[in-house]
C-alpha cells in the first residue's frame, strides 16, 4: 500500500501541488513544479500598479519582470473575461470553431501559453516558436475533449471562482523541486525561487520546451521530474 507520495505540476496542476505542499500532509516527501509561484510581494505590487521594474534587480529578475509585464498589458484578456464574465463565453458551448479559436489565441497566439499549439496547427515554427513533439491531432484531441463533455464554459469560469494569483510566491516549505522552461510565460529567476520555495532541493533551467512540457518535451519533461525527485526516494 502506498503510504507516501511527491505531487507534480504544470499549469493548473503546478497550482494544486503548492496548495499541497502549503497544507503539507505528512505523506508528501515533496513536489516537483514546472509553472512555478515564485513572484515575491513586492514585485506583484509593481506589476499591479504599472511601474517600470525596480533598480535593484538582477539581469535575470529584470528579464522575469519585462515577461510578466508584456504578458500583463498585451497577453492577458482571455484571463480577464474568464476571471470577470465567464458566463458570457456562450460560444464556447455554442460552437466548436468558437472553442478552438479560444484555445489556440491564448496570449496571442505566437506567444505563450498558446504558442506550440499554433505551431502544431501549422506543422512548422511560427516566429521561432517550436510545438516541440506536439502534433496538429493532439490539439484536436484536445480540443475535442473540451467539446464532447461540455466543458469550456465551466473550465473557464475556474478563473472566476479560484481568486489566486497563481504565480505569486508559493511559500512551502516542503522539499521542492523546480524545472524552468525558456518558453514558460516567465523564467522564475533562482533568486525568486529560493525565496518561494524554502526546502529547495531542484532547479534547473532547460534550453527547450515551453507552458505545455510535458507535451511538447516529454522525453525531456520526465527527466526532469525524475532528476528533480531523486533525492527523495530514498526517503
Amino acid at each position: 500500500m502506498l503510504t507516501k507520495f511527491a505531487a507534480q505540476g504544470g499549469d493548473l496542476g503546478g497550482v494544486v501541488a503548492n496548495v499541497m505542499a502549503k497544507q503539507a500532509p505528512p505523506e508528501l516527501l515533496g513536489i516537483h513544479v514546472n509553472f512555478p509561484a515564485t513572484i515575491p510581494p513586492e514585485i506583484v505590487k509593481a506589476l499591479q500598479d504599472g511601474d517600470p521594474p525596480p533598480a535593484n534587480l538582477t539581469e535575470e529578475e529584470k528579464h522575469a519582470y519585462d515577461q510578466l509585464s508584456s504578458a500583463a498589458k498585451k497577453r492577458r484578456a482571455y484571463i480577464a473575461e474568464q476571471s470577470t464574465r465567464p458566463q458570457t463565453l456562450y460560444g464556447l458551448a455554442d460552437s466548436p470553431i468558437a472553442l478552438a479559436s479560444w484555445m489556440l489565441d491564448h496570449g496571442d497566439g505566437y506567444t505563450q501559453p498558446a504558442a506550440a499549439l499554433t505551431s502544431a496547427v501549422y506543422g512548422h515554427d511560427v516566429n521561432g516558436e517550436s510545438s516541440g513533439a506536439m502534433t496538429r491531432d493532439d490539439v484536436l484531441d484536445d480540443i475535442t475533449l473540451y467539446w464532447l463533455t461540455n466543458t469550456g464554459v465551466s473550465a473557464a469560469r475556474f478563473y472566476w471562482e479560484s481568486h489566486l494569483n497563481f504565480t505569486a510566491a508559493a511559500d512551502v516549505s516542503v522539499p521542492a523541486a523546480v524545472s524552468v522552461f525558456p518558453r514558460e510565460n516567465y523564467q522564475a529567476p533562482k533568486s525568486w525561487t529560493e525565496r518561494a520555495y524554502h526546502n529547495l532541493i531542484y532547479y534547473n533551467r532547460l534550453d527547450k520546451g515551453g507552458h505545455f512540457a510535458a507535451w511538447e518535451q516529454p522525453q525531456l519533461f520526465a527527466e526532469e521530474v525524475r532528476a528533480g525527485l531523486r533525492s527523495l526516494r530514498a526517503a
